[in-house]
């Protein structure tokens, strides 16, 4: 069970982890895109540099701009059953863009990315017995700090706080601290994301998690645990609504009934402003 796994459980439900799982027989393929394409480019080069990139990768020729010729197609299909992923050279141009940027960083240069890249940290959870796995992008060489590379379209404030609300990072952070405790003996010191933007002029900015949140995301973790273990044993695995049978209210966030009443209440102020006026008149 890996963090995006139990993102999943947490986020959505187990009935939309278990669409794709791997432990599912009948599990739906795979999704991919062109953004998943250029993300794992990207980790690819900003990580590891160009080394065993074109293992990995195919970069479409220049005697083809899209994919509507059949030579193209068969070209690009080729390519995917070889098992690479296949990118255009405006993919590479913006992420060796990226790469230029991030280098420039002081805390990237010092070394916040280096380490042990993208290995696994696999082991077995005490209380539920399933098996877990920690992919950090990079294992400190010496300590216990460690740090995840992310992609991102702005690193303005208000944008990374919705990243990291959305994409529940600090269950990710929880997740690989309790591997480095659990497999290297190392208590994890803190959980930084390195997040460097997409498009021009591919701004870097590195942020900490507080350890208040990712204790918060350590409880996340526990009970998406405990909610994968239940869902194993009954062989169930429900939607967002649970098991429940019949209708259940369903209200406006606050934001949005302050909204509403805040108008309302200025559509009824100018409307007794009108009747005044007709009855002064």
């Amino acid at each position: 069970m890996s963090s995006s796994g139990l993102r999943t459980i947490w986020a959505e439900s187990p009935a939309h982890f278990w669409a794709r799982s791997a432990l599912n027989p009948k599990r739906l393929p795979a999704e991919d895109n062109p953004a998943f394409s250029v993300g794992r480019l990207a980790h690819k080069l900003l990580l590891e540099g160009r080394e065993g990139l074109e293992q990995d990768f195919a970069i479409r020729p220049d005697e083809w701009t899209d994919w509507r010729t059949k030579a193209a197609q068969v070209w690009r299909d080729e390519q995917i059953l070889a098992g690479r992923t296949v990118i255009t050279p405006a993919d590479l141009e913006t992420v060796t863009s990226m790469a230029e940027s991030l280098g420039r960083h002081p805390l990237v240069k010092a070394g916040i990315l280096d380490g042990f890249v993208e290995r696994s940290l696999i082991w077995k959870d005490a209380e539920t017995g399933i098996w877990l796995k920690s992919r950090p992008d990079v294992i400190p060489n010496g300590s216990g700090d460690y740090a995840d590379l992310k992609t991102t379209s702005s690193v303005a404030t208000r944008a990374l706080e919705q990243s990291l609300a959305s994409f529940d990072y600090a269950m990710q952070g929880a997740l690989v601290g309790m591997a480095s405790e659990a497999v290297l003996g190392i208590p994890m010191q803190s959980f930084s994301l390195v997040w460097v933007e997409k498009t021009a002029p591919f701004c870097v900015r590195i942020t900490t998690l507080t350890p208040a949140d990712l204790e918060r995301g350590r409880l996340q973790v526990r009970a998406a645990l405990r909610t994968m273990a239940r869902c194993l044993e009954a062989g169930e695995w429900p939607g967002p609504g649970g098991d429940r049978r019949d209708a259940e209210y369903l209200a406006l966030p606050a934001y949005a009934a302050k909204r509403i009443d805040t108008e309302l209440e200025l559509q009824d102020a100018e409307a007794n402003d009108n009747t005044a006026n007709k009855e002064a008149a």
